[in-house]
């Protein structure tokens, strides 16, 4: 393979070109989102229905749970922000309830992530509880960074922050969706913390960041589409959704973006 632009010869896992510096091909064809969730499609084909025990013991410790704390919070909970003690209060509350729940939802990546094979029994996630904690610190986690992008562009009540940080927070949100996602399949296959898994996604994947942040949005628009309608879909989106990310984060990591020195 060659550079378009200088023809200098490139790896086949070169990412750029070491002579321009112009970006090859190999980000758009076989490091593509896209492609890489269709070939998980194609080999999961066949096999889901085998995983609906496990996916549905997720689902009703995980996905329920956090869709009813929404409804809840929203329609029930007392909402009153008036003061900075009253506005931390309420986001801790939200944050912690959520992030006991939400590791249901992450857990299955303990029991993929270290083979390639397509299958995922209750007796494997049953099993794969025993990593409960280290999910749950890695929720914690998110949901701490995520109320610190919430107060600084929102403010605190009696220092309203400046409106153009509300559009500042949506790119946050966005952009820490790319950097989080492929964190649980780090962790596990890199064995480290869960803090650790998020530096090396933020430090090794910045030249990906894009295709990731487009899996992650189309994930999440098959997961919440198939909650709402009728929560059952979501048997077949939510192993979908797992092993498509544990899919292109092992294709990175062949290609060695976890490798090279920062």
């Amino acid at each position: 393979m060659r550079c378009k632009k200088c023809n200098a010869r490139l790896g086949t896992h070169d990412l750029w070109c070491v002579n321009c510096g112009m970006q090859s091909p190999v980000v758009k064809t076989d490091l593509a989102a896209m492609k890489s969730l269709k070939n998980s499609r194609k080999q999961l084909t066949g096999k889901i229905s085998a995983m609906v025990p496990a996916m549905g013991f997720s689902i009703i410790l995980g996905a329920i749970p956090i869709a009813m704390l929404i409804w809840i919070f929203n329609n029930y909970i007392n909402n009153d922000v008036s003061t900075i003690i009253h506005l931390l209060l309420n986001l801790s509350l939200k944050s912690v309830l959520i992030s006991i729940f939400a590791p249901m939802l992450l857990i299955p990546f303990n029991a993929i992530s270290n083979h390639q094979e397509y299958h995922l029994s209750f007796a494997e996630l049953r099993h794969a509880l025993r990593s409960y904690p280290k999910y749950l610190l890695f929720c914690l986690l998110n949901a701490l960074l995520l109320m610190f992008f919430y107060l600084i562009c929102f403010g605190f009540p009696g220092f309203a922050s400046d409106p153009i940080l509300r559009l500042v927070w949506i790119v946050l949100i966005n952009y820490w969706a790319a950097i989080v996602l492929p964190a649980p399949v780090i962790m596990e296959r890199r064995e480290v913390n869960p803090w650790k898994a998020i530096k090396l996604s933020y430090q090794h994947f910045a030249d990906v960041r894009w295709n990731i942040y487009l899996l992650a949005l189309v994930l999440a628009i098959l997961n919440i589409a198939a909650f709402v309608l009728a929560v059952f879909p979501m048997l077949f989106t939510l192993p979908l959704s797992v092993f498509a990310i544990r899919d292109y984060i092992i294709k990175l990591e062949e290609y060695e973006l976890l490798d090279y020195r920062i």
